[in-house]
Order: structure tokens, then C-alpha cells, then sequence
């Protein structure tokens, strides 16, 4: 067994950034055994040192989010005179960004955190996604701005909070054959209305593992009525033609969120807030 290898994460902020971009680049080495450790709000140069003494003792990696370039070149020289291998993940792109825009940064920790009106707007979102998920609500579908329908394990409940958390009120609705969908999804604007489908095959694996953990019915993973669900479906979408239908097949939700953006409001007017 290898060691395990320690990554620190300094932050004048929460680091939040600095860690999802070092999970999206270490899923990538599927044997390493880290220990991410975070270090937030540091804002002065002796805390500094502190959080960096302890790396250079665990001979740790370097990873750092500052807004403030004298705190950056610190760890800079720092990391260089004690031989640590160091990642200055908003250095760069913040100086491209100042060379392009012809403007200087305000090297103001935690704007991201600032409240404004565009954090209302997510948590309205957010609180209206999680009174409308599966099909809960339904009297109040008027006012979502994005309505996802779909069967069972298409993805429509990540999805929907993924978008809810870029700012969209979405509400969500199973398709079940056996079940008349409410006749409120019939009465509001039709053009806001996206359907999830899923290749059969890859659906009936998806139910698969859903049901080794719960206590569903033998049939809800059955080849055949997995198949009749999604021809059902299919259906359905060519009697409302003006929903708007997406394959999630193989898609991460990030992908899908951005075509669900797309469709609705058109090249240009959706966006990720």
C-alpha cells in the first residue's frame, strides 16, 4: 500500500473553489490515496505561515485560492525555497482576466459569498424545487420555470436541483402509465415543459441498482415493461409536441441542466447565474 498523500487546500474565502476543481482533477487517478485538508479564511500572513509550516512538515501538495497577489507570491517564494510542489488555482486566471478585460481586480476576499439579489433568487429556487419534486405541488405549476416530466430514475430530481441552484424554479413529474399525469401540466405554458428520456437498456440497469436498495417490485427493473414505459412515453411527447425532449443517456446533469437552458429560453437568454 502506498502512503497516503496529504493536499492542502489555503483559501482566503471558503476554498470551496479550490476543492472541486482538486476532486474533478484527482478522480482521474483512480488508485491515489489522499487526505484533502482545508484551510479557510486565512487572511494574514502570519496564519499564513502557520497553515504552511504544517505542509512543509507533512510534505504536503500546495493548492491556494487567494484574490490577493501579495498573499499569492508568499506561498509562491515559500513553497519554491522549501521545495513543495504548489498550485496557484486563481493566480493565473485572474492575471489573464486583468490583461484581457484592461482592468485591476478589487483583491477582494469573499465577493462570492456577498449578499445580493442573485443569492435570493437561488434560494426562492431552491425552496420552490423542494416543495415541487416529484410531482408534489402541482397547483402551483404556473409559476416554475422550468417543468420536467419523466419516468422513474431519469434523472429528473438532480437535475432539478442543480438547475435550482443556478437560480430556476423547476418542479418535477413522474410519468407513471398507470397514473393520469394532473391536469395543471396541461394548463400552463407548454413551451416550459421537458421531458427526460433514457435508453431502455441503460434505464433498466439504473432500476437495477435502485432496487438491490430498496423494496420495489420485481417488475420495476423488467426488461419488458421498462421497454413498454419508454415507448409509452415516446408517445406522449408526439401528442405534445411543443415539450421540449432530452436523452440523458450517458449525460452528466451538468450537461443536461445546460440543454434544458437552452431549449426553454433560446441561444443567448438562459444562462448559469
Amino acid at each position: 500500500m502506498s502512503a497516503i498523500r496529504k493536499i492542502y487546500i489555503i483559501s482566503d474565502a471558503t476554498g470551496q473553489s479550490g476543492l472541486h476543481i482538486l476532486r474533478a482533477a484527482l478522480v482521474q487517478f483512480e488508485h491515489a490515496r489522499t487526505k484533502i485538508m482545508l484551510f479557510h479564511d486565512i487572511d494574514t500572513k502570519a496564519g499564513l505561515k502557520k497553515v504552511l509550516d504544517q505542509g512543509r512538515a507533512d510534505k504536503a501538495l500546495i493548492a491556494y485560492t487567494f484574490v490577493k497577489k501579495e498573499m499569492r507570491d508568499v506561498i509562491d517564494k515559500y513553497c519554491q525555497k522549501n521545495a513543495l510542489i504548489h498550485l496557484d488555482i486563481l493566480g493565473p486566471l485572474i492575471n489573464n482576466l486583468a490583461s484581457y478585460l484592461k482592468l485591476e481586480p478589487l483583491e477582494t476576499p469573499s465577493l462570492l459569498r456577498r449578499v445580493d439579489a442573485r443569492y435570493f433568487k437561488r434560494i426562492d429556487a431552491i425552496e420552490y424545487t423542494l416543495g415541487h419534486d416529484d410531482g408534489r405541488g402541482a397547483e402551483r405549476l404556473k409559476d416554475a420555470d422550468i417543468v420536467l416530466v419523466g419516468l422513474s430514475r431519469t434523472s429528473k430530481t438532480p437535475t432539478s436541483f442543480f438547475l435550482a441552484q443556478e437560480g430556476y424554479k423547476v418542479a418535477n413529474v413522474p410519468i407513471v402509465p398507470e397514473i393520469s399525469l394532473p391536469e395543471e401540466l396541461f394548463e400552463i405554458d407548454q413551451h416550459k415543459i421537458v421531458c427526460l428520456m433514457i435508453d431502455p437498456e441503460v434505464l433498466q440497469k439504473v432500476r437495477m441498482v435502485r432496487q438491490k436498495h430498496s423494496r420495489l417490485k420485481p417488475s420495476y427493473s423488467d426488461f419488458k415493461k421498462v421497454f413498454a414505459e419508454v415507448e409509452y412515453v415516446w408517445d406522449l411527447t408526439r401528442k405534445h409536441r411543443a415539450w421540449k425532449v432530452i436523452n440523458t443517456t450517458n449525460k452528466s446533469i451538468e450537461e443536461t441542466a445546460w440543454e434544458i437552458i437552452y431549449h426553454v429560453f433560446g441561444e443567448g437568454r438562459g444562462e448559469f447565474h
